[in-house]
């Protein structure tokens, strides 16, 4: 039927329901305002009912199917709203979601949704039952653009006025948790209604939800924000991921970056980089690491990491945060080597 971004589908919704919604993705908040933006339309155009099933390792798949079949010439329109619970479905329950495409009827609209990645779930036979009579929506993460762009407009809706550094100081506090973001700005409304707010008033009672990944950290790295990347390390520490994994990631890191280096000089760089599969989008951040590192010091930035891998698998690294941040700063400019791993591997 359709396939929409989460912020084109109050417009479709405006224009008439669909018998059934797909809605599937890692980003929660967007799917949550999806669903409670269907919810309203629903309500609005008198599907009063509102039923919702969560579909986990216990549960009785014929709840459902008794509630779809349930209809008589007097029962309510109802919006009945399947929570897939579990990624890996058992055979079970892809038996009962391939029966879902010959159960819709005008008096129901059924909303199918859950955290898996929508590509995925999209092969699987019983979403292409269903697609023909539905609305898909794809939640994706924001990148770091799109994430700045919802944060604006959300402050706009809540007739905020926040300083443009107030704003950067936001994304870098909430990166990657939409709902967070969400509740420090609905604080603000509350607390400082018609007040222009700078990132000096904001950072006073701002907590730090951010959430990274290991691959944002190596975005940082990569174009020398030294600041940003060890934001992003911090937080990489305090989301209890494995020292020994970050370590692994900035070697993999170094030695692509090594290659190219090596391929650049010999005139080389564009097949090296379709033979690292470095996409074209991700591209300029290496060749800023290039231009910045020097075969040289990447060289000696190895020798540091190996002397880290060797330090920390044997015990002797009193303090790993510490070794990180000091591999991240290296990694983001060259500095003097007042101070070397290798010299306490030794």
């Amino acid at each position: 039927m359709q396939k929409l971004y989460a912020n084109q589908l109050p417009a479709q919704l405006q224009q008439g329901l669909a018998p059934c919604y797909l809605l599937f993705g890692e980003e929660p908040l967007q799917k949550l305002e999806a669903i409670e933006q269907i919810r309203l339309a629903a309500k609005q155009q008198g599907y009063l009912e509102r039923l919702s099933f969560s579909a986990d390792a216990q549960f009785d798949w014929q709840d459902l199917q008794n509630e779809l079949s349930a209809m008589s010439l007097f029962a309510e329109r109802r919006l009945i709203e399947l929570e897939l619970a579990q990624n890996k479905l058992a055979a079970a329950a892809n038996d009962a979601l391939k029966q879902l495409a010959a159960q819709l009827h005008p008096d129901i609209i059924l909303v199918v949704h859950g955290n898996r990645n929508h590509s995925e779930v999209s092969k699987l036979v019983w979403f292409k039952q269903l697609q023909n009579s539905a609305v898909q929506v794809p939640i994706y993460a924001l990148d770091e653009r799109q994430q700045r762009q919802w944060l604006q407009q959300r402050s706009q809706q809540l007739n905020l006025q926040l300083t443009s550094d107030a704003l950067q100081l936001l994304q870098q506090h909430c990166a990657g948790n939409l709902l967070a973001a969400r509740q420090e700005l609905e604080k603000l409304c509350l607390t400082h209604p018609h007040e222009r707010i700078d990132a000096e008033q904001f950072s006073r009672f701002l907590a730090d939800h951010s959430s990274y990944t290991v691959f944002q950290l190596v975005d940082a790295l990569l174009t020398g924000h030294s600041a940003d990347a060890l934001h992003r390390l911090t937080r990489l520490l305090d989301q209890d991921t494995e020292p020994v994994i970050i370590a692994w990631q900035l070697q993999k890191e170094l030695l692509q970056l090594r290659q190219l280096s090596v391929a650049q000089q010999n005139g080389h760089t564009s097949a090296m980089f379709k033979q690292l599969a470095i996409w074209p989008k991700r591209q300029p951040l290496y060749l800023q690491a290039i231009k910045r590192l020097t075969l040289r010091w990447q060289d000696y930035l190895l020798q540091e990491l190996a002397a880290f891998d060797r330090l920390y698998k044997a015990g002797k690294m009193s303090d790993p945060s510490l070794a990180l941040a000091h591999l991240a700063t290296l990694f983001c400019h060259p500095l003097s080597r007042t101070f070397s791993l290798q010299q306490h591997d030794d």
